[in-house]
């Protein structure tokens, strides 16, 4: 994979050219002290005393802590909205043995850890604002997909600023996305005076810094907040629940299994010349001036999983389709992808292969109940990019004359989920686990409490 072709498939290079085809968002540009936050680094370390080359790369990241919310409002909609309090199910003249009635919150509000990021929230508010009100972050590559389990209701949808900044700085994808990415490509060389940020070569600060829908350009707008929606008897059945993250609104940097919170591209660029560029320069991503974006994308809650393909392009033919989402039998899929094959072979040939510059690429697509197609996502050819129901080998192959299709075609044949993933330790419960530690003595607490209440009766 070269950096030319990685750098066209960040989303702030190919929204502007295909926006009335795909999902309506607002990008945002990073600053520099959030980017440091996400890297477990001190946001201002001149406040601190110390500056970024002064502190050691190897030091252990900060404790987790969501930024400091200046806005006023909540960080978060109030658990009573959807759940039940915890607290009220038990007696509250005992509660406090099991819930400090002090608020973490305020407690921790003016810890220098928590930085505040006051003109981000207020964009990344106001964003989501626009975008109807719920919104699907990533960065230039990648969904923090794999942090789902952090949230509430298992999804990445975001209603603030808190809860991006929460899923970010959970994700070993949009990790990857900050610290190997550019790494992993063949040419990759640090950044020395001009910072590269797009596939051009432009210099750092040449491109807009937000693309945005603007109000003027009602029609668009109408039929990109339109473009996914699915009413209608188009779609097949689905036989079970839909799920935005099911249907993924694509990222090309999936978890790797359910067994442990680790991202999918991990020895899948042993091209990367990472310990080249550690030896020669001591790079770090942090401080090379690269300009990453926060893109928001409008949540659409009804998607069907088996409506949204992955598509295989080189020498710039389209060769294949994978069924996107390979962790499910769909019993309508079989025979419904003869019937999307062809619009999606006319949506490549008239919207896509016109415009985007590479040779060798996938792209993600979302298939509506009326037939129309929409783009989802661009992603780089091999590397960390998952050939889903095919090999990357199967796929480079020099004979293929037909696009083939591949669909789940039984139960038997699903290949495992990497949609989400959680830490090894919330699924590990056996003997010495980290579960069995910490209930044990959550064990010892209770009875050491219950043991000095019975005294003083």
């Amino acid at each position: 994979m070269l950096l030319e072709e990685l750098l066209r498939c960040q989303i702030q290079e190919w929204y502007p050219a295909f926006r009335r085809h795909t999902v309506p968002t607002v990008i945002l540009p990073l600053p520099a002290a959030f980017l440091r936050y996400l890297a477990g680094r001190p946001a201002y370390p001149d406040t601190g005393g110390e500056h970024p080359e002064d502190r050691d790369d190897d030091a252990e990241p900060l404790p987790f802590f969501l930024p400091a919310i200046t806005s006023g409002r909540s960080a978060f909609p109030p658990a009573h909205a959807h759940h039940p309090d915890p607290v009220s199910l038990l007696d509250r003249d005992n509660s406090d043995l099991f819930f400090d009635s002090a608020d973490d919150d305020d407690r921790d509000a003016d810890s220098p850890l928590r930085p505040a990021f006051p003109e981000l929230e207020a964009a990344v508010d106001s964003a989501i604002a626009e975008l109807g009100g719920a919104a699907l972050p990533k960065l230039n590559w990648s969904a923090p997909k794999d942090a789902a389990f952090m949230s509430a209701d298992g999804t990445i949808r975001c209603t603030c600023f808190a809860e991006v900044a929460m899923l970010l700085r959970s994700s070993d994808c949009v990790a990857h996305d900050l610290a190997c990415a550019r790494p992993s490509c063949k040419d990759f060389a640090p950044p020395a005076g001009v910072r590269r940020n797009a596939a051009t070569g432009a210099d750092e600060g040449a491109r807009p810094n937000v693309y945005k829908n603007t109000k003027d350009t009602t029609e668009e707008q109408t039929d990109q907040h339109e473009a996914l929606e699915t009413s209608g008897t188009g779609a097949p059945p689905n036989g079970g629940e839909s799920s935005n993250d099911a249907g993924s609104m694509s990222d090309s940097k999936e978890s790797a299994d359910k067994g442990g919170n680790q991202s999918a591209v991990d020895g899948e660029t042993d091209d990367a010349p990472q310990e080249d560029v550690g030896e020669e320069s001591n790079w770090t991503w942090v401080d090379d001036g690269f300009q990453y974006y926060l893109a928001l994308r409008k949540w659409y809650p009804g998607l069907r999983p088996e409506s949204e393909f992955r598509c295989f392009v080189r020498q710039r033919r389209l060769i294949a389709m994978s069924q996107r989402d390979p962790s499910a039998y769909y019993p309508s899929l079989p025979g419904w992808s003869a019937e999307v094959q062809p619009k999606i072979e006319a949506f490549f040939e008239q919207v896509i292969e016109p415009q985007f510059a590479s040779e060798n690429y996938t792209f993600d697509v979302y298939v509506r109940a009326d037939g129309r197609v929409k783009l989802i996502d661009f992603n780089p050819w091999g590397g960390y990019t998952l050939p889903l129901l095919f090999t990357w080998e199967e796929l480079e192959q020099e004979e293929r004359e037909e696009v083939e299709v591949r669909v789940v075609m039984q139960h038997g044949a699903v290949r495992p989920g990497l949609m989400t993933a959680v830490p090894y330790d919330m699924l590990d419960w056996g003997e010495g686990s980290g579960w069995d530690v910490f209930l044990k003595k959550a064990d010892d607490e209770l009875n050491k409490q219950m043991a000095s209440l019975g005294a003083d009766l």
